[in-house]
């Protein structure tokens, strides 16, 4: 049941959504759990909805009852995840892999209830493509907007959902999202508002496509190293039981495709047999249309794709495959309605032609590919943001230094490298920075320029990084790769979306010194300030600069996450704090605190 009244202050019951006129209360009955009525076709002038949810989150082991899944995917069912590999236990969220699907229209309010029935793991579930600026203590980043949500407790998301596109959600340790711990979330607007809405017939929530890599055992098992996948998952199925998207012919299909995470950050492709892909949308926003045969991204990133039914009825394999291990594959089946034959002739990835394809990161050449450079966003960019000079610039460079005897002592656990940003390695707070700031230190914050004097003459800081950036400020952050020793980074910035304005690979790495000096002689690159991509996720290639711009305009603590990192970090996270304490929302009344403690001293005697 969903009903509306006028109210002139906030409630502990409910959110309040404000409008030009009035001040409008929806409340959701408790009875109706699935929220299926907040998954409609969505117009400017509806009134939104608020869309809870309640999600369990526990460990689900195989057993002998999920051996048969092995030699029969018929014997398997929601309980048992079918992969031709040997079963194995995984996280789930309503014993579901992947997660139940959040689907909801712009400017509803979501209401996620997360119960963490995980024995000694705390978590937070960040959702990804929401800026959160009404509700920055939503964001979902352990002690920084957050306590994390201990064994055995229930901690309520609520925000209002204001980027339509395709998002997920995911826990916010990258191990235990490889482990399951993921799902969709689409955000649909009317669409008068979608400038490539004409190109498609049917968006249809069946045609969302959730990519996970899958390791013979749990990432979270750390007595285990996984450093390479064993398959890749479309929608938590493998080849025992194919994925079936159905269609007609005659008619466009608008497809999302999101790569929810894994155990690397390797890049996964994409691609349907005999069919072209005109992709349309990235990380949410639309873009001008490219047709391709082949589409590539990497962890976190979304991509939206219109596909024409125009082939004879049958079934076609879709096929992905990770750009790093020639063996790690996953497939599904794009069938046209009416074909009465079900088998499907198996063809391998290689056979099929590619002419052209889609990479959302750095290309060196064009010929046959459409790359990060050459997209182009349907969205303006702010005025602010198309001048020469911005107000305040930051230099981030991403390094490691091997484990001595000096760093051996905070290093143990990183495979005897020490990631570094600007020659800090980031560490988390005692307590979340943005509701609880007065409870942390400053002696254990630093930046670029300020470091604490515990770290007088080490080369490398370990401290909690915090850049500031005026309240509003034209901001543009150069991301620097300096380490080389992976084929790319990858970043996501909470809080944020951005524009990729330049990006560009070199042989060698490159200092902040160089890159001002070959910017002063104009041989670097050239800044895209007309159109570039906006996104929220950004691939740096190795040895690689990628220049982002944003206007500052969302005042709180949002971190930039080295997506990479297997559990909460392994050093290279800065987080950004725009405007002042006194810019920033608080929290609701008896909002969670953590943080540590010491008895007061005292003898025995």
């Amino acid at each position: 049941m969903l009903y509306t009244r006028l109210v002139e202050m906030s409630t502990p019951s409910g959110m309040l959504l404000r409008s030009n006129s009035a001040v409008q209360y929806f409340m959701v009955d408790n009875e109706d759990k699935t929220a299926k009525s907040c998954d409609r076709p969505c117009h400017e002038y509806d009134w939104p909805m608020i869309c809870r949810y309640k999600f369990t989150i526990e460990t689900f082991l195989k057993d002998s009852y999920c051996d048969s899944c092995f030699q029969n995917s018929t014997d398997c069912d929601a309980k048992c995840l079918a992969t031709d590999s040997k079963p194995r236990g995984f996280l789930a969220i309503n014993q579901q892999l992947p997660g139940p699907s959040i689907q909801v229209c712009r400017n509803d309010v979501v209401m996620v209830d997360i119960t963490n029935k995980l024995s000694s793991q705390s978590l937070a579930v960040h959702f990804r493509g929401q800026k959160q600026e009404e509700s920055p203590y939503m964001d979902g980043t352990p002690m920084i907007t957050q306590c994390p949500i201990n064994s055995y407790t229930t901690f309520q998301y609520k925000f209002r959902a204001v980027t339509a596109g395709t998002h997920f959600y995911s826990a916010y340790s990258s191990s235990l999202a490889a482990d399951g711990v993921f799902g969709g979330l689409v955000v649909r607007e009317d669409n008068k508002f979608d400038p490539n809405h004409k190109l498609y017939d049917v968006d249809d929530k069946s045609h969302l496509i959730l990519l996970s890599e899958w390791a013979k055992s749990l990432a979270t098992d750390l007595m285990n190293s996984h450093d390479t996948p064993d398959k890749i998952l479309i929608n938590g199925r493998f080849s025992t039981e194919l994925p079936v998207f159905h269609v007609l012919k005659g008619k466009r299909y608008r497809f999302r495709v999101a790569y929810t995470g894994g155990v690397t950050g390797c890049p996964i492709s994409l691609n349907i047999e005999n069919h072209l892909l005109r992709v349309i949308s990235l990380d949410g926003h639309p873009i001008a249309p490219y047709e391709v045969d082949t589409i590539i991204l990497n962890k976190g990133e979304r991509i939206d794709f219109v596909l024409r039914g125009k082939l004879e009825l049958s079934d076609y394999r879709m096929n992905v495959k990770s750009n790093c291990y020639e063996d790690v594959t996953g497939s599904g089946i794009v069938r046209y309605d009416g074909y009465a034959e079900r088998k499907v002739v198996k063809k391998d990835f290689a056979e099929t032609s590619v002419k052209r394809e889609f990479n959302s990161g750095f290309c060196h050449s064009p010929i046959g590919k459409v790359c990060i450079g050459d997209v182009h966003s349907k969205k303006k960019m702010p005025y602010s943001l198309t001048q020469e000079d911005v107000e305040k610039q930051i230099f981030l460079a991403y390094n490691y230094v091997l484990v001595t005897k000096e760093t051996q002592e905070a290093s143990a656990d990183r495979n005897r490298k020490l990631y570094t940003t600007n020659n800090i390695t980031f560490l988390y707070p005692p307590s979340p920075l943005l509701t609880q700031y007065n409870d942390v230190s400053e002696t254990i914050i630093c930046n670029s320029e300020v470091k604490p004097a515990r770290c007088d003459f080490k080369d490398v800081c370990e401290c909690v990084h915090v850049e500031s950036i005026p309240l509003g400020a034209s901001t543009e952050l150069v991301l620097i790769d300096q380490g080389g020793d992976m084929l790319e980074h990858i970043f996501h910035l909470h809080g944020y979306h951005f524009y990729v304005v330049a990006i560009n690979k070199f042989d060698e790495p490159m200092t902040i010194e160089k890159f001002k000096t070959l910017e002063n002689q104009g041989t670097l690159f050239k800044r895209n300030l007309n159109n570039p991509p906006l996104k929220d996720t950004v691939r740096v290639p190795k040895y690689g600069v990628a220049v982002l711009r944003f206007a500052a305009n969302n005042p709180g603590y949002w971190i930039l996450r080295d997506e990479n990192a297997g559990l909460w970090t392994r050093g290279m996270d800065v987080v950004l704090k725009i405007g002042e304490a006194r810019n920033f929302l608080s929290p609701p009344s008896s909002f969670p605190t953590c943080g540590s403690w010491v008895g007061p001293e005292f003898y025995l005697g």
